[in-house]
C-alpha cells in the first residue's frame, strides 16, 4: 500500500536529523525535569487531568501537559500535528481505532509491541488489544472499554409477555412488533440513529457482524458486500419499511434515540456504555428497568457489538519516547483503570477488573457487559477510512430510502475502498 506524501515525510523525518526536520519540542529545562505534550479527546478529560497529579507525584522528573479537544476536531489536529514541529508538535495523541491504519502506515505513530509486558498481553482484555492492534503490532494502549450495547426495557417485555431479550433478528421484529401491537411502546419498539454521520457506520458494523459478515478479508479485500452483507442491509430495509424500526430513524442522531428510550417510548436502544448512566440517572423515566442483552443474530452467527473506543499511543516526532511511555503505561495500569472506572464510570481494559467487587458495585450491568465484550466487530482500520465511512453512510441511506438495492449499494462502496486502497 502506498504512503501518502505527508506519511512519507514524516518517516524521513524518523532518518535525519532532528534539527533538519524539527520534531516535538525536547522537553528539557533547567531544573531536569522532561516535558511531555499529550493530545486528547475530551473523553473522561476530568479524570486524566486528577491522574496526572499522581503521576507526576511518582515521577517528579516528568512533566505532563494535556490537551483536549472535542472529538470531531481531534482528528484533523492531529494530522496537523504530525507535520509541525516544536511546540506544535506532540509526544502522545489519542487515536480512534479506525485510524490506526492511516497513522501506522504514515508513519505517524510508533509501534510499542515490545513494551507490552505480559502481564499486559495476558490481563487485558482481547476486545481491548485488538482496538490498538494493525497487522500483528500493537501501537498503544486502549484506556477504556466500549461498544454498542443492546439495551431493553425489561418491564415492557415482560407487559408483553416475553421474560427474556431476542436473541435474532428474527425474534427481534416479532417482539418489536407485539410490544406496537399491544400498545406498549409508543409506535415502533425501537428506533436507531441512522442518520448520515459516523454513527451510521457503527449500527452497520453492528448488524454485518450479527449476520456473520466481516468487512475485509483478511488479505484487505472488501468483503462487506457479500451475501452476508447484503442480507445485513436487506433486514435494515425490510425493518424500516415495516415499522419494526421506526422509518423517522434516517433522520435520527445517537441523542435523540437516547431520549426516546429514557423517555420511555420505546423498548430497545442500541448505544454506548455512557447510555447506562444516562438510562439510571435522578430524570430518567426508565430508572431501575433497563438490562443490558447480547445483541441479537441470525442463526449460526455471533452476536456482535461494534468497537468505538481509543487507544493513547506515542508520536514518531517524539524525543521523550520513554517518557511517554511511562505515562501512558500508567493511565493503562490496574490500579488506575479501577480508580477511572469508579470515579468516571469508564468500562476497564483488564479482565480481572470485572470481577472486583467496588468495580462491581460501581456497574451492576458489568457481567453483562463483560459478556458482550466477548463478541465485537470493529470498523476497518483504513488509510482513508474517513472517505470510506462517509460513501457507506450515503449507500446505506440511499438502500433505506428505495433509491437503490443492496447488492448495488455495497459494490459500489467496495469499488470505491479498492481505489482508495490504490491511491495511498
Amino acid at each position: 500500500m502506498k504512503k501518502s506524501v505527508i506519511g512519507t515525510l514524516a518517516i524521513a523525518c524518523m532518518m535525519v536529523a532532528v534539527t533538519a526536520c524539527g520534531g516535538a519540542n525536547n522537553g528539557g529545562s533547567n531544573d531536569g525535569t522532561t516535558t511531555i505534550r499529550v493530545l486528547s479527546s475530551d473523553d473522561f478529560a476530568g479524570f486524566r487531568q486528577e491522574a496526572i497529579k499522581e503521576f507526576n507525584a511518582l515521577h517528579p522528573d516528568i512533566k505532563v501537559v494535556l490537551e483536549n479537544v472535542a472529538y470531531d476536531q481531534l482528528h484533523d489536529k492531529e494530522l496537523a500535528s504530525f507535520n509541525a514541529s516544536g511546540n506544535a508538535a506532540y509526544d502522545i495523541v489519542d487515536v480512534d481505532e479506525i485510524w490506526t491504519s492511516e497513522y501506522a502506515n504514515a508513519g505517524f505513530i510508533l509501534p510499542v509491541t515490545d513494551r507490552y509486558t505480559e502481564e499486559m498481553k495476558q490481563g487485558i482484555l482481547p476486545a481491548s488489544l485488538q482496538i490498538a492492534s494493525y497487522n500483528e503490532e500493537l501501537y498503544g494502549v486502549p484506556m477504556f472499554n466500549d461498544v454498542v450495547f443492546f439495551y431493553y426495557n425489561e418491564e415492557m417485555l415482560k407487559q408483553a409477555g416475553y421474560d427474556q431479550p431476542p436473541a435474532t433478528w428474527e425474534q427481534f421484529s416479532e417482539v418489536s412488533k407485539a410490544l406496537e401491537d399491544k400498545g406498549i411502546t409508543q409506535g415502533s419498539a425501537s428506533a436507531w440513529g441512522f442518520s448520515a454521520n459516523e454513527g451510521l457506520t457503527a449500527y452497520f458494523a453492528e448488524f454485518l457482524g450479527s449476520h456473520g459478515g466481516r468487512f475485509l478479508d483478511d488479505a484487505g479485500t472488501p468483503v462487506f458486500n457479500d451475501e452476508k452483507g447484503v442480507q445485513a442491509l436487506e433486514y435494515l430495509k425490510q425493518a424500516i419499511d415495516t415499522g419494526v424500526i421506526d422509518p423517522a430513524s434516517i433522520n435520527y442522531n445517537d441523542r435523540q434515540v437516547l431520549d426516546a428510550f429514557k423517555n420511555g417510548k420505546t423498548a430497545f436502544v442500541a448505544g454506548w456504555s455512557f447510555y447506562w448512566g444516562e438510562l439510571n440517572a435522578a430524570d430518567s423515566a426508565v430508572k431501575g428497568k433497563i438490562k443490558i442483552g447480547l445483541v441479537p443474530a441470525v442463526e449460526g452467527a455471533p452476536p456482535a457489538a461494534a468497537t468505538g473506543s481509543m487507544y493513547l499511543a506515542v508520536t514518531s516526532q517524539s524525543k521523550n519516547a520513554d517518557a511517554a511511555w511511562k505515562f501512558i503505561e500508567f493511565l493503562g495500569s490496574k490500579d488506575i483503570q479501577k480508580q477511572q472506572a469508579i470515579k468516571a464510570g469508564a468500562l476497564p481494559i483488564w479482565s480481572d477488573l470485572y470481577e472486583d467487587e467496588e468495580v462491581k458495585a460501581q456497574h451492576p450491568a458489568l457481567a453483562e457487559m463483560q459478556r458482550q465484550l466477548e463478541y465485537v466487530i470493529s470498523r476497518p482500520s483504513l488509510d482513508a477510512y474517513n472517505e470510506f465511512s462517509k460513501e457507506l453512510q450515503i449507500a446505506i441511506q440511499e438502500v433505506l430510502t428505495g433509491k437503490k438495492d443492496a447488492q448495488t449499494a455495497l459494490d459500489e462502496v467496495a469499488a470505491k475502498v479498492i481505489e482508495l486502497q490504490a491511491n495511498f
